[in-house]
């Protein structure tokens, strides 16, 4: 089979590579062995091969924390999943031609489900839904701001809310990048780069008339952060779940003690490894249901074979892109 790994730290473009590897094992008790049909590179990934995210891995690195695929075999004691299935595994690593898991480590996807949509559910979709569900009780009408909106975590989070009836107000480097959320129920866009200004906020009066805006959540750390804490009502929560930056979160003091505004920090990965199976399966299996009737769905930039991963971290890289990137073994 083939796998992506990484020997050495650096640009992913630069140290990813498609190297051939053994078949693993036939799946044992309670066990599958999944053909690997989609997987997205994602901005962690990016990182973790600069030694920069999460915890620093040991060398050589398999890759890969996320997909879609179809179970081609079982072991025994296999119940409720078969041959032909299509699973998201939450296990990584993911980047591999044929992997085998535990059948509590996946979850099913509807049948007649968009592949690629399908690949793209474990990070970007639940990372939005938990942040809105578990942060504030958010009520329809209420207003929830967050930056880099055109990211696959800021269009879910879009979605999600606009299904509620929440209104949200999406910050973005270019307002041509956040058009698709126009279509949005109760989606403003706003274009906007760097840390506070008087504009920033003034253009976030303007859109709310004035509501208090309750939930914030920040992808960029540095100024950013600050930025988005200008804009938030005295008692609002704002979440960090990237540092898109590379730099530490920056934000006034006086955000914190004089106006009570709570910073917290989100990760999809230890959210995972705390809930019970019984959560994990509840979560996405309503998320997969969005996802099935065109709720959620993300954009895709690009699609390249495993041979080719070098051009696909290089273009997952570029700053203009719109959209996720795919890679597939075949």
């Amino acid at each position: 089979m083939k796998k992506i790994q990484f020997s050495r730290f650096g640009a992913a473009s630069e140290v990813l590579e498609c190297v051939d590897a053994p078949d693993p094992q036939p799946p044992g008790d309670g066990e599958v062995a999944i053909e690997m049909l989609f997987m997205p590179l994602n901005p962690s990934d990016i990182m973790l091969t600069e030694g920069i995210y999460g915890t620093i891995p040991a060398l050589p690195c398999d890759m890969g924390r996320e997909g879609v695929g179809r179970i081609v075999e079982t072991g025994h004691g296999v119940s409720g999943l078969g041959v032909g299935d299509l699973v998201v595994p939450i296990t990584g690593p993911t980047w591999q031609s044929k992997i085998v898991r535990k059948t509590d480590t996946l979850i099913p996807i509807p049948a007649g489900i968009d592949l690629q949509q399908a690949a793209m559910l474990r990070s970007g979709p639940a990372t939005a839904g938990l942040m809105l569900r578990d942060y504030v009780d958010l009520e329809p009408g209420d207003w929830a701001i967050q930056n880099v909106g055109n990211s696959a975590v800021g269009t879910c989070f879009a979605q999600l809310a606009g299904s509620r009836g929440i209104r949200t107000l999406n910050i973005v480097r270019r307002k041509q990048s956040g058009a698709h959320l126009l279509d949005i129920p109760g989606a403003v866009v706003i274009e906007h780069t760097g840390g506070p200004s008087p504009k920033l906020k003034q253009e976030v009066e303007a859109a709310t008339a004035g509501a208090p805006v309750k939930l914030g959540l920040d992808a960029i750390a540095g100024p950013a952060t600050d930025a988005l804490a200008q804009c938030l009502a005295n008692g609002a929560t704002l979440v960090n779940y990237g540092v898109l930056s590379k730099e530490p979160c920056q934000i006034y003091g006086g955000h914190l003690h004089f106006r009570n505004i709570v910073l917290r920090g989100f990760w999809v990965s230890q959210w995972l490894q705390q809930a019970t199976p019984a959560a994990v399966q509840d979560l996405y299996g309503e998320l997969a249901k969005q996802m099935a009737a065109g709720v959620l769905h993300m954009a895709v930039a690009g699609e390249y074979r495993f041979e080719h991963i070098e051009d696909a971290a290089a273009h997952a890289a570029r700053e203009s892109r719109d959209g996720k990137i795919l890679i597939r073994p075949e």
